[in-house]
């Protein structure tokens, strides 16, 4: 019994003299040095973001140059650039893909068709080197001195598209579009130079707009933090 009590006391007294408790102006500064420290941290995320901003934003110029700026100011809120060798004026009477990459940074690709038989075709299927891949978009119809049809993938399956495009260039890529009836025609080189283009230019896009937000949001917990530091 003896035993057991001079061992509770031995805690008491060695819990008493244990770390004290800090006080309101200790917690206070260590909370400065923690805000400071994450300020920095911050403040070399966005010079890290600019840096890399620097050598993207000159190459986006240089694809650009190739691109035609296209945007109806009554109907659009969001206009385009697409490969001048990719362009077609109204519905027109050629039998490709057409790739662009919007202004809010989204990729479509739109194929196109033109003929004697309504395929009403919504599936896109490109072979290269015995490689399949199938894409699926959402078709539409004109019937106007011949049946014109456009389908559109979504922003996914059109970089996906264009990054298969860009691994196959370099040998013959053959397209089948299905619908109700089915037709398969062999990518142009010139059209296949341009759509790699387009995926190139997606790309230095993407990166852009990842990196700005990257240096929005460190500069506003950078701020943030000075502020604090500053009470």
């Amino acid at each position: 019994m003896k035993k057991t009590t001079l061992f509770i006391v031995i805690l008491i007294l060695f819990a008493s003299c244990g770390p004290h408790k800090p006080t309101v102006a200790q917690l206070r500064e260590q909370k400065r040095i923690q805000d400071s420290i994450n300020m920095v941290q911050q403040e070399q995320s966005m010079a890290y973001a600019d840096s890399l901003l620097q050598l993207q934003l000159p190459l986006a110029d240089s694809l650009l140059r190739h691109f035609h700026y296209v945007k109806n100011e009554k109907y659009e809120d969001h206009g385009h650039y697409i490969c001048r060798d990719l362009e077609t004026g109204g519905l027109g009477q050629r039998i490709f893909l057409q790739a662009y990459v919007t202004d809010d940074y989204k990729t479509v690709v739109r194929s196109f068709y033109y003929g004697s038989r309504k395929l009403e075709h919504e599936t896109i299927e490109l072979a290269a080197d015995s490689v399949t891949n199938t894409f699926h978009g959402e078709g539409h119809v004109f019937d106007a001195e011949g049946n014109h049809e456009i389908a559109t993938l979504n922003n996914e399956q059109s970089v996906n598209l264009l990054k298969f495009i860009a691994a196959y260039a370099d040998v013959p890529i053959k397209v089948t579009i299905s619908g109700k009836a089915h037709y398969t025609y062999y990518i142009k080189e010139k059209d296949k130079a341009a759509l790699v283009e387009t995926l190139r230019l997606q790309t230095v896009m993407a990166d852009i707009k990842k990196l700005e937000a990257q240096h929005r949001q460190a500069s506003l917990q950078a701020e943030k933090y000075k502020k604090r530091m500053e009470k």
